[in-house]
């Protein structure tokens, strides 16, 4: 509705202790004003953690803009901030948060010698044992319900329900040793001092620029599949682009999916959103490489890559060892010498000469 009258234009609105009138001329109602209100710090916070979202709400930030700047606070005491004030504010704000920076830097100085690298592993297997326990308790209550494998026969599924439990019942005794020597995990600090939540911390930085640059790399991955796809009539090969594409359009999915999130929800050990490690059959969780049976298992993986690669070494003809183009006696007359290595330099102009075995010189490529 619009409030153009004078009498709408001396009306003074109040929100949450703040007075608001329209300026000379508003053609937004005040409901108008909060709505814009939000939606721009919806807007500020989407495309913050998703910045290729800007374009697409561009409009809906034009229209927030210019209904806030319809409106003007109307306590009597308000005066609007100058640059000075702005300046003097952020500066307070860059003093505070250096000066937290060197109490940390000294808090991690100290605590460095009493890190304990005993409890720092326990502390990883701990992590681990209760993922997995997580895990098969899950997959234990779905084959008992008969949505996990439903055409699986009776006795395999009680046999394998049987399986599950005493693994669990196991886990669960790990599990009660390693809190003994863990206590609380979030007091575990590492070789550099640190507690989990200073990592964190880091490392949720971190992931928002490489989710940034993950989703960038595979949108130009999905928009070239595309457009080879649209240009290529052979059906094999087009069989090939599309499960390429499949698999590039779920790895975006699933980056695109990744809720804004807080220092909580990433893990203290990479850059990972905590959500995202499981030890399940899901195609977009995966284990902390941190963690020691995950980090076996990978190592097991790279040393038989690294047999692999010895093999196909192995069968590799030997390179032959480089030969001079010409060869010269160390004890010619220096007349025979000058003779040969003029016939010589025509037909090798750019070659040099460099002192061999036995009393010899050779003649060899300049780039050798």
């Amino acid at each position: 509705m619009s409030t153009t009258t004078a009498d709408a234009e001396q009306k003074v609105y109040e929100h949450e202790g703040t007075l608001w009138r329209p300026k000379s001329g508003c053609t937004s109602t005040f409901d108008d004003l909060l709505t814009a209100q939000r939606r721009w710090f919806e807007i500020f916070h989407e495309t913050d953690w998703n910045p290729w979202r800007e374009k697409e709400l561009q409009p809906e930030v034009e229209w927030a803009e210019k209904v806030m700047g319809e409106w003007e606070r109307a306590e009597p005491d308000h005066r609007p901030m100058t640059k000075r004030r702005v300046g003097a504010i952020n500066a307070a704000i860059t003093r505070r948060v250096r000066a937290a920076r060197r109490a940390d830097e000294a808090r991690w100085e100290e605590a460095k010698a009493s890190y304990d690298p005993e409890r720092e592993r326990a502390r990883y297997a701990l992590l681990e044992q209760q993922c997995i326990a997580v895990c098969q308790r899950k997959e234990t209550v779905e084959l008992k319900g008969g949505t996990r494998f439903p055409g699986m026969a009776p006795d395999r599924r009680a046999q394998q329900v049987a399986e599950l439990e005493a693994k669990v019942a196991n886990r669960t005794r790990e599990i009660a040793r390693l809190e003994c020597i863990v206590g609380d995990p979030e007091t575990v600090i590492d070789e550099g001092g640190k507690l989990p939540r200073d990592r964190r911390k880091w490392n949720i930085i971190c992931y928002g620029i490489l989710r940034r640059r993950w989703i960038e790399e595979r949108r130009e991955t999905v928009a070239e599949l595309r457009q080879t796809r649209a240009s290529t009539k052979d059906r094999k090969e087009k069989a090939s682009i599309d499960a390429q594409l499949w698999s590039a359009e779920r790895r975006l999915n699933v980056l695109l999916a990744v809720p804004r999130l807080e220092t909580e929800d990433t893990c203290a050990d990479c850059y990972t959103p905590q959500y995202q490690h499981d030890y399940g059959d899901v195609f977009e969780t995966s284990p902390c490489p941190a963690w020691p049976l995950n980090a076996a298992r990978w190592e097991r993986v790279r040393e038989i890559l690294r047999g692999a690669q010895e093999r196909i070494d192995a069968t590799k003809p030997e390179q032959p060892k480089p030969q001079p183009l010409a060869t010269l006696p160390g004890n010619l007359p220096i007349a025979e010498v000058i003779e040969r290595l003029s016939k010589l330099q025509q037909e090798h102009p750019d070659a040099v000469v460099k002192r061999g075995r036995a009393n010899r010189w050779g003649l060899w490529p300049k780039e050798q």
